[in-house]
């Protein structure tokens, strides 16, 4: 086992992130560059957790005790409003459980070599996913079986979790067991992974620096995918025009695109050049150079497609088609929908950008689909399941007629004067098979400027050259539109 030290911050994005994503990194960067002087070369694996590797630090300051010691005092004073825990053990795995011990009762936490393996047995599988990275579907799916604990999950063997699992059987296995190995060094990525890009004149602000090392960002992330792969730890060094430099590893479990590649680079030179806090370590000149070096990067695999219906598969195939979507250019914007509520087709799906979200986590995606923000999921007079499969923002205007060619309209009891027959779209003419409604809708009928009373219909209808569908069409002031279809 290689010992890691782990300080985590569970509350520090809540705390600090008010003004954003952004500032939360920002300030972070500067515990970061504090916990620096004890070792040179430390890991952000997330925002609120650091890791060093102990095995330096521990015998410059006279053992494991010592060092955990030192390193809560320097947190204490440079982040003394936020609670924190600094754990020691012989896996990464093993040192982040000890780190939330050690937040809980307010004094490091050091796993001696001897008992590491009985307290990572002893840890809950829900830590799997809180502190290992593990996908919650695979979490949830060996609570459910019964496994309570990562002994009960290592007893169950590698060949079987690799088995229903894939990949990620391996890594869980390797969790429990203590046999995760993640050197700060250089390893396995091919040489020809690594890129470094050199600014002619010296350059003080963090955005130019990151919009000049676009292309060699763009360059390095398509050179990964190329081979099949993709980086989930990535060292940056940025060096000043005298020499001055910071290293930092950044990890990203499901792999660095070039948006979250540039984003990195982005905190990490916000906390150094603006950190007018710490006079001894700021940079006396500007950047002239970047370096970005894979330290591991792993093979994209497809894995078993999910017990109970869905796959990973194409969870993944779709964050990487997002990715390289977002790479075409700046002006691309990528946006998901979130559930807002209401009976306007129209508006009942709001767009969230894609920064703000991770389309990788099934539960919360079915969260914001679903509920959105909280806002009830049945609305009276709402448009019944399923949801249409294309709406108009700007809905078209149509006709509809009954067999004799006379317009169709709605009475004031909200029924139809006569039978549709024939829905003209854009000079198209559909055959109306069979419809559903009208349904009545009145809004806000205690309002004069904003009252609105419409009625809307479902058509099943033929197309002219075969085949059939399904419109969803409103009636308002006298005038059909067009507001969705249905596949």
């Amino acid at each position: 086992m290689t010992r890691s030290i782990v300080v985590v911050f569970p509350q520090w994005m809540q705390q600090h992130g008010v003004l954003g994503e952004e500032h939360a990194f920002t300030q972070f960067e500067h515990v970061v560059r504090a916990i620096s002087d004890v070792s040179p070369l430390v890991e952000v694996e997330s925002l609120g957790t650091i890791i060093v590797a102990a095995r330096g630090p521990s015998r410059y300051f006279g053992g494991d005790v010592a060092v955990a010691q030192h390193i809560h005092n320097v947190c204490t004073g440079v982040a003394s409003d936020s609670a924190f825990g600094v754990g020691v053990a012989g896996s990464r795995f093993a040192a982040a459980a000890a780190a939330h011990i050690a937040q809980s009762r307010g004094t490091p936490c050091v796993i001696e070599e001897s008992i590491t393996g009985e307290f990572i047995d002893a840890i809950p599988v829900s830590s799997l996913s809180r502190i290992g990275g593990v996908a919650n579907d695979t979490v949830d799916l060996l609570q459910r079986l019964g496994l309570r604990v990562c002994s009960a999950v290592r007893a169950v063997g590698e060949a079987s979790l690799i088995d229903r699992f894939g990949i990620e059987g391996k890594r869980v296995h390797a969790l429990v067991s203590g046999g995760e190995v993640r050197h700060f060094a250089p390893g396995t990525p091919p040489s020809d992974f690594t890129r470094v890009v050199e600014f002619e004149s010296p350059l003080t602000s963090s955005a130019h620096v990151v919009a000049m090392s676009h292309d060699v960002v763009s360059e390095l992330v398509n050179a990964v995918s190329g081979y099949g792969q993709q980086c989930v730890r990535m060292l940056i060094t940025c060096e000043t025009d005298h020499a001055e430099n910071v290293s930092r590893i950044w990890g990203e479990p499901h792999g660095f695109g070039v948006a979250a590649l540039s984003q990195r680079l982005l905190y990490q030179l916000d906390g150094w050049l603006t950190d007018v806090n710490a006079v001894a370590d700021a940079p006396t000149s500007g950047i002239v150079r970047v370096r970005f070096e894979p330290l591991e990067c792993r093979e994209v695999l497809s894995v078993q497609p999910l017990l109970w219906g869905g796959s990973q598969e194409n969870i993944e195939r779709a964050a990487r088609a997002v990715v390289m979507a977002m790479a075409a250019g700046d002006d691309v914007q990528v946006s998901v929908p979130r559930w807002e509520g209401g009976r306007d087709v129209a508006t009942v799906y709001a767009r969230v950008p894609l920064s703000l979200v991770d389309i990788t986590d099934m539960r919360d995606a079915e969260q914001r689909v679903s509920v959105g923000a909280g806002v009830a999921r049945d609305w009276s007079g709402s448009i019944p399941r399923p949801s249409p499969a294309s709406v108009a923002s700007t809905p078209k205007e149509i006709a509809v007629c009954d067999a004799q060619g006379n317009a169709v309209s709605v009475t004031a009891r909200h029924e139809l004067t006569t039978a549709p027959a024939v829905v003209s779209v854009g000079g198209t003419e559909y055959r109306v098979l069979r419809v559903a409604g009208p349904w009545p809708v009145e809004e806000r009928w205690w309002d004069t400027r904003r009252k609105r009373r419409h009625v809307r219909m479902q058509a099943l209808v033929r197309h002219p050259r075969g085949g059939t569908g399904v419109f969803l069409l409103g009636l308002e002031h006298q005038t059909w539109t067009l507001l969705a279809r249905y596949d």
